[in-house]
């Protein structure tokens, strides 16, 4: 190849020029610490609007003679000024298969109680609907779950952080680390800054966002380790562009298809699948930029040794590249 021959200057006509994109980090960086301070700015000041999951409610089991429309439970529901709702067939036995019983979960409105809750849900529905049990979510419960939510996406991030490190070096798992959590951290942060429901499926989104974000980082990663071993007269900062060049095609197509199942579920899937979708969709996006202005620029400033660099002086030229 012609970067293996010293002094060239030009290149060839079968091998394009990479394009700069370890010249455009800092604006990489800038928008970075943009994302970062609005999301820690909204959730300091509005936090998150907690979905019936993480705030508790009064949960209604009812049952009639022909099966429940889920869409049109959902909206007397709404009219009946319950803005939220979580609203699912009971599973198992013959429920599950006729749809004539029904799980309706509401948020418990200030001064009211379960009784005058549950009296408000049955006339909303009219009648043929009988109950047939209701009970009550404590706060406390539901503030354990946010909790046990939030360690598992912490958790999650950290044992890809370690993956990382033991696949490949100390440098690499620290930009895998940082960039996982520059993604989930950013995803939150939407809806904070959104005030779009957050809930446990909300959740399970995020924790997707922090497995898509690391494929791409360690493909982006695995090229980059393989061109550190095949051009070692080449420095840090080109081998990146050359690498993420090399990938980006991949990348870009494999996001868009994504995108596009996850767009449809956004605008087709109903109100149930908005806030997940939702997050996917912004979670595309955001691991895909990370990927090539987070994750790789990063390699330049981490401590770690960079594979393949003994010879070739790459550690110098990372140095030299950073300051």
């Amino acid at each position: 190849m012609w970067w293996d021959k010293p002094g060239a200057t030009k290149v060839q006509a079968k091998e394009p020029e990479p394009f700069p994109f370890m010249k455009l980090r800092f604006i990489g960086f800038l928008v970075t610490a943009l994302i970062t301070v609005a999301t820690t700015v909204s959730l300091m000041t509005q936090g998150l609007n907690m979905g019936l999951d993480f705030t508790g409610g009064v949960q209604v089991e009812v049952a009639q003679a022909t099966p429940f429309d889920v869409d049109q439970v959902r909206s007397e529901i709404a009219k009946a000024g319950f803005s939220e709702s979580n609203i699912t067939p009971v599973r198992g036995g013959d429920a599950a298969e006729d749809g004539t019983t029904m799980l309706i979960r509401v948020p418990l409105e200030e001064g009211a109680n379960i009784e005058e809750t549950t009296r408000k849900v049955t006339d909303a529905l009219g009648d043929g609907v009988t109950i047939r049990e209701t009970s009550s979510v404590s706060g406390k419960v539901s503030e354990e779950l946010f909790q046990s939510g939030v360690i598992a996406a912490l958790l999650a991030v950290a044992g890809i952080g370690l993956y990382v490190w033991f696949r490949f070096e100390s440098k690499f798992g620290w930009g895998a680390f940082l960039t996982t959590f520059h993604d989930v951290y950013a995803c939150v942060g939407m809806f904070s800054i959104t005030q779009m429901t957050f809930d446990l499926t909300i959740v399970a989104g995020v924790l997707t966002v922090a497995g898509y974000s690391i494929n791409d980082t360690v493909v982006v990663y695995d090229r980059i380790r393989e061109m550190l071993k095949k051009y070692k007269k080449l420095s840090l900062p080109r081998i990146i562009d050359i690498s993420i060049t090399a990938t980006l095609s991949r990348t870009l197509i494999t996001s868009l298809a994504t995108m596009l199942a996850a767009g449809t579920m956004m605008f087709l899937g109903g109100p149930v699948l908005f806030g997940f979708a939702a997050s996917i969709v912004f979670g595309i996006v955001i691991g895909t930029y990370s990927s090539i202005f987070v994750a790789a620029p990063l390699l330049l400033y981490l401590p770690g040794r960079i594979p393949g660099s003994k010879l070739a002086g790459v550690e110098r030229d990372a140095a030299e590249a950073a300051s």
